[in-house]
């Protein structure tokens, strides 16, 4: 049995098992007929091409070594000079389409080729006698292997032939010039009636080629043996593909076609997905070939572009010989069921065939007509989310999932298989994150890195390029990724509904996805969003969120939509409008205190209205508008996490075109500067902010201004200077009126105070605020002062009514979902357990607000939370991990430019090495943090560091012996201690340092 013939039934020879063309018996009388026939075409590059295969004929026949070979090499010539003479008969020179000319000019090369091999062949056979025995075994063995390769090479001659002689060339202008579809239409009728009177003409023709072909059969099929039949060849199946990350699928896939006899599985996704080369992995199992063998056919339905070119696919998968039968469909049925064993057929890409126009019915009958047979198992590849020919096929249970883009991890070993230089870059993942890690666009791009572009240069490329760089001239579904999305673009339905191209074209500007409940707003212009968005899903081109409240896109497929499929200018606008709408509103639910109800809708929406606003801020005609939307959205951001990019937009664009908005967007940008510990930026920006409100009279945002100008000085521990410009701010509050203002200055005033060591007017000045914003009903100002009010009495040592004061805050702070607010109760939560030894609970409390820091972006507080977990791991004893935590947080002050920072890390490291024995290294970075506690202005801050570097410094002299020097220095830390409710246990540990000390100096012996 050939491996491309199907096996014998036993009910006797199947159609396939009895259509011959020739053997060496009858090459003699089929040569004569054959040159007979050559002789009667009068086409010049016909005769050219069938005479060089007669040639090889004659010398394969006369080369009695290699025999088999030469067999198989002389029917393939057969095979394939009948399939050229009778796709030609009937036809003058004229009357052959360019693309079939060029076809066969491809097979006079191909005999060509073959029949140089041969004739080497045929020397050297020749030459054999004489040559050694060890010659002639080389000789032999390179024979055998030509001969096959020149089969292999007819073999293949076959298929393409067979292929190209029925393209229906009018589909690649379809494609190209889609504008032009009712005129192809009318003038395909035009063609299909001159098609019509060209075969009535050229009648008589086909008659005699056909009749010299019958003769030719006749006389074949006399000299056949029944045991060698000879077919055409099947359509070769791709070998089994490198895959990542689709192991689970495929195992479901395989674990479907063995579920039973005939099983049918449909794998379906968007265009670029990987559905080929999923199929193809599990058409390769093992468990599939033991099951099936030989009889795993493959049919790629892309090269069919009518329903008889798609039959004759179907036939040539199955190794069936050409035929000129007008019902090519009932032989190929007949040869399955005949044949009676297992089958199963791989439709690739069947999206193809399935949208041509006015043939659907026709496939999905040729289709249910094969899921029939009990002996055949189907699968196919489809671009699109819905099983064709539900009505009339039972797919197997349970139906696949569409396929998704690939998890990051196997993405980067897709990526890193084709350019292994690629592993380990760092930019990889974000370029992956990019494309969506759509399977297509990373081999693509892969390519392109394995040419020697590094992952950030490819990652600059396709922000700047995007599908164009990963599209080729000329290139094909899996090479060209515009080629693969302009397919699905092109699909009957999507082509056939008017709504479906400017919807996609207004969600290609939504890069966060398009909530369902904003659609009417977003589109006004489109009344039939909803059929459009079910016809945009069915052809895979958008999906749904796991809820279905928000539909997506692919990267690439935004980026060809919009570059191909630009939005109107009226559509763009009330896109636009409707996003402004939403930044204001943003605003305002800030500002009217009412942010936790929206946050889920306006979370949900931050990256569309980052990229709509950008976009106008960059496109837009009326920039004003843009810039009013950035400064809102800025708002919005500074009380959820702050960030920067869209706000540094819109100042840029505000300078250029002399906005009067330019103060407000400065304002909002220092506010984010101010979140994420970038002080003396801020700062700058204050001043050039507060220089403009004056200008246009707008006392209340200079206020405000003043404000965060003091909340700034106060964190950068500049006392003086903080409470100059809050008093300041108040005195225009107070001006205006402004009670909600007013008590924003009162609150940083109170804590300033409270930093100062003025505790009485720090309690004083914060209940006032606190009073204020309940008048105003602000809940976040209320939060903010009793968790100030929490760390005043912390300082104070009054630790129950300080946890109470911070247990309410944090409430509030969860109610009010301000996680900015929750880390800052958890900081004074942890401190109020270190001071009460409890070092465990504040290391907890201490961790837990540094991932609410980190998640907010506030830098400064991630900093001191993680100098708090330092502390509390040295009072355990857990000096490494604390020497970790301390060298890495002050290495993050230096990059914050906070001096008191470095300075307590130092002094936290001055410990651990005293700690672990190492006093001369303690000393010197005690020394330098002490040097600079005292250089910083007086608070109670600097007061506590220097009287840490004291107590420090004075264990290290009793240690050393220096007994007078150690009293000294603990005597200093004492008394400083003393004045603080906050540090008594620090003030005990002093009084017993200096009795040791003073033990050791009068007994003259080393007290441990």
């Amino acid at each position: 049995m050939g491996i491309f013939s199907l096996p014998k039934s036993p009910k006797g020879p199947s159609r396939l098992e009895s259509a011959g063309v020739a053997t060496l018996g009858g090459v003699q009388v089929s040569l004569t007929l054959l040159e007979k026939l050559m002789d009667g075409t009068s086409i010049p590059f016909v005769k050219g091409a069938v005479g060089t295969a007669l040639e090889v004929i004659k010398i394969a026949k006369g080369i009695q070594s290699d025999r088999e070979d030469c067999d198989n090499l002389i029917k393939r010539t057969t095979s394939l000079l009948i399939v050229i003479l009778d796709s030609l008969k009937g036809k003058s020179e004229k009357e052959i389409p360019s693309y079939l000319k060029q076809a066969i000019e491809r097979l006079s090369t191909n005999f060509q080729e073959v029949l140089d091999e041969i004739r080497i062949i045929e020397k050297r056979v020749g030459k054999r006698s004489s040559s050694s025995i060890a010659k002639a075994i080389l000789y032999h063995f390179d024979n055998t292997e030509k001969l096959k390769e020149c089969s292999t090479k007819l073999e293949w001659a076959i298929a393409e032939f067979q292929v190209t002689s029925k393209v229906d060339s009018c589909l690649k202008d379809l494609e190209r010039h889609e504008q032009l579809r009712d005129e192809l239409r009318e003038s395909r009728m035009v063609i299909q009636d001159g098609q019509a009177k060209i075969e009535a003409k050229i009648q008589d023709g086909q008659a005699k080629i056909q009749e010299d072909l019958a003769k030719i059969r006749d006389v074949v099929q006399d000299k056949i043996s029944g045991d060698t039949p000879l077919s055409l060849p099947s359509t070769f199946m791709p070998a089994s593909p490198k895959i990542f990350g689709r192991h689970s699928y495929i195992e479901k896939v395989v674990r479907l076609l063995l579920s039973g006899t005939s099983t049918r599985v449909a794998i379906l996704g968007p265009g670029g997905m990987g559905k080929t080369s999923v199929a193809l992995k599990a058409i390769h199992d093992a468990r599939i070939i033991e099951r099936f063998g030989f009889n795993r056919r493959w049919v790629p339905c892309e090269q069919a572009t009518s329903v008889p070119l798609f039959s004759e696919l179907i036939a040539k998968s199955l190794g069936l010989p050409p035929s000129t039968s007008n019902d090519r469909f009932s032989e190929i049925i007949a040869a399955l069921e005949e044949s009676g064993v297992l089958q199963i057929v791989l439709f690739d890409n069947f999206e193809t065939i399935w949208d041509i126009e006015g043939e659907r019915s026709a496939i999905a009958n040729i289709l249910s007509r094969l899921a029939s047979i009990p002996t055949v198992s189907l699968i196919l590849t489809m671009r699109g989310i819905q099983h064709p020919a539900s009505n009339l096929i039972d797919w197997t249970s349970p139906r696949l999932p569409p396929l998704t883009p690939l998890e990051m991890d196997p993405a980067q070993e897709a990526f890193v298989q084709i350019s292994p230089d690629s592993e380990g870059d760092p930019n990889l993942p974000e370029l992956l994150h990019e494309l969506d890690c759509m399977p297509l666009a990373i081999t693509l791009m892969a390519k392109l890195a394995e040419v020697g572009e590094t992952i950030a240069e490819l990652l600059s490329q396709w922000r700047q390029e995007q599908v164009k760089l990963l599209s080729q001239p000329g290139g094909d579904r899996t090479s060209s990724i515009e080629v693969s999305i302009r397919l699905s673009l092109i699909s009957s339905p999507v082509r056939t509904n008017g709504d479906a191209i400017p919807l996609l074209s207004v969600l290609a500007k939504l890069p966060g996805g398009a909530s369902l409940t904003l659609l009417p707003s977003i589109c006004p212009s489109i009344p039939g969003w909803k059929g459009a968005l079910r016809v945009l899903r069915t052809a895979a081109l958008v999906y749904d969120s796991p809820d279905k409240t928000v539909v997506y896109m692919l990267s690439p497929i935004r980026s060809y939509v919009s570059l191909y499929h630009p939005l109107a200018d009226g559509p763009l606008q009330a896109l636009r409008h409707a996003y402004y709408e939403l930044a204001d509103e943003a605003e305002n639910n800030c500002r009217g205190s009412i942010l936790v109800e929206a946050l889920p809708e306006l979370s949900r929406e931050e990256i569309n209205l980052e990229s709509i606003i950008v976009d106008a801020l960059q496109h837009a005609d009326n920039k004003e508008n843009a810039i009013a939307a950035a400064s809102a959205y800025s708002y919005y951001l500074n009380f959820t996490q702050p960030r920067i990019n869209v706000i540094e937009a819109a100042i840029q664009v505000a300078r250029h075109s002399r906005s009067d908005l330019l103060p407000f967007c400065l304002h909002n940008y220092a506010d984010s500067l101010r979140y994420q510990s970038q002080y003396d930026a801020a700062s700058f920006a204050l001043d050039e902010a507060i220089d403009g409100y004056i200008k246009a009279n707008n006392k209340i945002n200079a206020a405000h201004c003043l404000w965060i100008m003091g909340d700034i000085l106060r964190l950068q521990n500049k006392c003086d200077k903080a409470c100059s410009k809050l008093e300041e701010g108040i005195s225009y509050y107070r001006e205006l009126g402004d009670v909600g203002g007013t008590a924003d200055c009162l609150m940083i005033l109170g804590q300033v105070h409270g930093a100062q060591g003025n505790f009485e007017v720090a309690r004083s000045t914060l209940e006032e605020a606190k009073s204020m914003f309940l008048q105003v009903q602000s809940g976040i100002g209320i939060a903010n002062c009793l968790q100030s009010l929490g760390k005043m009495y912390r300082a104070q040592g009054g630790y129950e009514v300080a946890t109470s004061a911070a247990e309410e805050a944090k409430a509030m702070y969860i109610k009010l979902h301000s996680p900015l607010g929750i880390a800052n109760s958890l900081k004074v939560l942890s401190d109020i357990h270190y001071d009460q030894g409890q070092y465990v609970e504040a290391y907890s409390a201490a961790e837990e607000a540094r991932v609410q820091y980190i998640k907010w972006g506030e830098k400064l507080g991630t900093a001191d939370s993680l100098l708090s977990m330092g502390h509390s791991l040295f009072r355990q004893g857990r000096y490494d991990e604390a020497r970790r935590a301390a060298e890495e947080v002050e290495n993050e002050y230096r990059r914050l430019g906070i001096s008191q920072g470095i300075n307590d890390s130092r002094r936290l490291l001055g410990d651990i090495h005293r700690m672990q024995g190492e006093c001369d290294t303690a000393r010197s970075l005690l020394e330098q943090a002490k040097l600079s506690f005292s250089q910083q202005e007086p608070s109670i801050y600097t007061s506590l560091g220097l009287a840490g570097c004291n107590s420090s410094l004075g264990k290290i002299s009793r240690l050393q012996g220096r007994y007078d020097h150690a009293i000294e220095l603990l005597e200093e830390a004492r008394t400083t201690y003393s004045t603080l409710g906050s540090t008594k246990h620090e003030a005990a540990e002093c009084a017993e340092e200096i009795a040791l000390a003073l033990k050791a100096r009068n007994s003259g012996e080393k007290v441990d």
